[in-house]
């Protein structure tokens, strides 16, 4: 069988085999896809809050609606439901998708010493969680959530490189579980639950495979894959496109997993060896042509960062930084139908 035939194959099985999702919430309806940004603050910091100058100047460079925000809801600073933020992006017209993120700290590659697998799991925190999911109710229209941020990534505290390895995985599965069930039971019903994986997994042990962590159908309704171009202006020797969704696809369906995709994608606008045009074109090229039918939205990382004590290092994935890299991004939705509302009667 060659490649192509056996990618068919595959993809075809992903599409037929995906279940409906809750009630109120249309995703890829008559094959469009549904656009999403994700523009935190210029800091390592601050993801927790929305800038609407951002996302209007994101909305304009590529001249389409926005049907998806992301922002994260970082319980380091408060365990509330994020009502304003997810009021501020429905007033917009777009869906809320939020980070829940159960941590006491946004430092990476460092162990979790409050909010813990186990604790979660053991319900330390159902009151929070109780009171969480009322208010989330209360909000009335669909939320997309995810917890376990890129879950194969050795960054985020509750990848099993901190929790035991492969004992980790069993332990992030429990903690998930318990997490939906009490949304559940409080009637949160309006929750679309994501699983979150990376491309690529770090560490790239056997043990910290993509599909390990996966809680089961029953409690997913999406799967978020981050897929980047380059991360740094001096980064080179990316891998194609092409190959690395391909390859990250047929890696979710070998391990069972068959759910609508939402791909986060960004790369650095002013990469010095890797063209980031050419990654956007390549990006919207392959979505533009239905190879990849289970994708069903596409969230652009539109955020700037420091890497280190030197200006020329740091990293922009911001369209507004890169009048090139936004007319190519303009130019390849052309081909796109683009879903511009979610939420249905």
């Amino acid at each position: 069988m060659n490649r192509g035939l056996g990618l068919i194959i595959i993809l075809t099985l992903f599409c037929s085999f995906a279940s409906a999702l809750p009630p109120g919430f249309c995703l890829g309806e008559e094959g469009g896809l549904a656009l999403g940004v994700f523009a935190p603050e210029k800091t390592p910091s601050g993801e927790e809050h929305i800038l609407l100058d951002e996302i209007q100047a994101f909305r304009e460079k590529i001249g389409r609606p926005i049907a998806i925000g992301v922002f994260s809801d970082e319980w380091m600073n408060d365990r509330k439901f994020p009502a304003e933020n997810a009021k501020t992006l429905r007033n917009e017209g777009m869906v809320p998708y939020i980070r829940f993120m159960m941590r006491s700290s946004d430092t990476p590659y460092q162990k979790e010493p409050f909010y813990t697998l186990s604790n979660i799991a053991l319900g330390k925190f159902d009151g929070e969680l109780i009171s969480w999911a009322r208010e989330a109710r209360s909000f009335g229209s669909p939320i997309l959530i995810e917890y376990g941020t890129e879950i194969n990534q050795w960054n985020y505290p509750w990848n099993g490189y901190w929790n035991g390895n492969q004992k980790g995985q069993d332990l992030f599965k429990d903690a998930y579980r318990h997490i939906i069930r009490i949304m559940r039971e409080e009637g949160a019903s309006n929750l679309i639950w994501i699983y979150h994986v990376n491309a690529e997994s770090q560490p790239a042990d056997e043990w910290n495979n993509m599909t390990g962590y996966y809680p089961g159908d029953e409690y997913c309704d999406l799967v978020a894959v981050s897929l980047f171009g380059t991360k740094k202006p001096f980064e080179t020797g990316t891998k194609k496109f092409s190959d690395a969704i391909y390859s990250t696809l047929s890696t979710l369906q070998a391990g069972g997993i068959q759910k609508p995709i939402l791909l986060i994608t960004g790369t650095d606008v002013q990469s010095r060896f890797e063209d980031p045009a050419t990654f956007v074109s390549n990006v919207l090229s392959s979505l533009s042509g239905q190879t990849w039918p289970d994708i069903k939205g596409l969230i652009w990382l539109n955020a700037a960062w420091k890497n280190d004590n030197n200006p020329l290092h740091d990293t922009s994935m911001r369209l507004q930084d890169n009048a090139t890299v936004a007319a190519a991004f303009k130019s390849g939705l052309q081909t796109i139908q683009i879903q511009g509302l979610l939420t249905c009667s």
